[in-house]
């Protein structure tokens, strides 16, 4: 558990960093949050009906579209109002009822009904509806005034609005919002409402301009309800108008139809050598950071583990033979617990000589004899004592005393000890040369 802090440490630099990229992307997260409007995206399209989004570094002409969808928000009418001031001439974000008197293009916007703390948390309750005033200065922004708006005291409300004959669709809204229909103008149509009051109108001024009432119809939670999904498909096949190939045009943006296009669109971009700073802002300053962190505590890991390198040893016969005869001396030690296990240890050991001195074939009962037969020539005493303890080792191991096996497995080390079993002309050769 002593070496188990570097390992947390490393661990918790990871999480950190995983948190800090999950959290970038939350930009999307609002699509595919009870507003969004992702649902009503796949869903077109799962009907047959084109779907393109709104892409700041894309500009949409009004030639490529058959409908225009933008849901209304206090913050992008809040930035309209100032924009407004400034320019008033232009038909910009700040006022897309003016585009669509510009260009005759079929434009449903979709009024505010819910706080962002929805979007976060999940849950919609009557302290989570937008001010009825402030949905009411909204709409003043875009040139439409004087609206009285109502909402359902129960919790959800159903009603059967029939955007086309025959057509029986039942909707299902949560504090349903309406139109209240006393204060509608004269100029103002109703196309589908409930008992409550009207949802969706048009008014003569604006031909091309349609108002729903409640998002509900259209947003990731409303969906899901009763019919309002089926509601929404008749809805904007009826608003693009039959046989209609071009795209609806979903638009959170705001940004101006026919506007110039962006210059960073890739043809008109030039690399420079300040380019490469980009690899270390945030949050790839934060994945750098991360990769230095791992690398410097698997470089100390692996030094403090296994220490410095050793130097070289090459020109040091006897260190390395010396090692192995320790090596071999501790196996034989430990394995002298137990007879049977000591025996076939013994047996394997002068097979793999066998094997070194005369090939590959030579590691069974005539190898080893042959084996003992040249070391009997080389010194018959050696021989006899290795042979006799190995043999009684091999044999007897199984049934020998502690003292015994003990015993007989030192004469079997120091035997080999007295050996290295190299061929006898390089030996003598090694031997000269030592002398000379």
């Amino acid at each position: 558990m002593r070496n188990s802090g570097p390992l947390l440490f490393l661990g918790l630099l990871l999480a950190l960093a995983a948190a800090a990229i999950f959290a970038l992307s939350r930009g999307s997260d609002f699509d595919r949050s009870p507003l969004g409007n992702k649902g009503l995206e796949l869903w077109l399209q799962a009907k047959g009906i084109p779907v393109v989004r709104s892409d700041p570094h894309v500009a949409r002409a009004r030639s490529e579209i058959s409908l225009r969808i933008i849901p209304l928000s206090i913050r992008q009418g809040e930035a309209a109002a100032s924009q407004a001031n400034e320019d008033a001439d232009d038909a910009g974000p700040e006022n897309p009822v003016r585009e669509s008197n510009r260009y005759a293009l079929p434009t449903l916007i979709v009024l505010p009904k819910w706080r962002g703390s929805v979007s976060t948390e999940g849950v919609a309750d009557k302290s989570a509806l937008v001010d009825l005033a402030d949905i009411g200065g909204e709409l003043d922004k875009i040139g439409y005034s004087d609206f009285g708006f109502a909402r359902s005291k129960t919790g959800f409300e159903e009603a059967q609005p029939q955007l086309k004959t025959g057509q029986p669709i039942k909707i299902a809204l949560y504090q349903a919002q309406t139109f209240e229909r006393s204060s509608l103008p004269s100029g103002c149509q109703e196309l589908a409402g409930t008992p409550l009051g009207a949802l969706l109108l048009r008014c003569t001024d604006n031909p091309n301009v349609y108002l729903l009432s409640d998002p509900d119809l259209m947003n990731n939670h409303g969906l899901a309800l009763a019919d309002n999904a089926s509601f929404a498909v008749s809805l904007v096949t009826l608003l693009r108008r039959a046989g209609e190939t071009r795209p609806v045009y979903l638009d959170t943006a705001g940004l101006p139809l026919d506007r110039k296009k962006p210059v960073d669109e890739g043809r008109s971009y030039e690399r420079s050598a300040s380019d490469f700073k980009r690899f270390f802002v945030y949050p790839l300053s934060l994945i750098w950071g991360t990769l230095l962190v791992v690398a410097a505590v698997c470089f100390w890991r692996g030094a403090y583990r296994f220490g410095p390198a050793l130097p070289e040893a090459s020109a040091n016969t006897e260190l390395s033979k010396t090692a192995a005869i320790d090596a071999m001396a501790r196996l034989l030690r430990l394995s002298g617990n137990d007879g049977r296990m000591t025996g076939q240890f013994v047996l394997h050991l002068l097979a793999d000589k066998a094997q070194q001195l005369f090939g590959p074939g030579a590691g069974n009962e005539a190898g080893i004899a042959r084996l003992f037969q040249r070391l009997a020539r080389r010194d018959p005493a050696a021989a006899k004592a290795l042979h006799s303890s190995a043999q009684a080792l091999i044999d007897r191991g199984h049934l020998m005393t502690r003292a015994s096996l003990h015993r007989n497995l030192e004469t079997f080390r120091k035997s080999l000890e007295q050996d290295d079993f190299r061929p006898v002309g390089l030996k003598s050769e090694s031997s000269s040369k030592s002398k000379n």
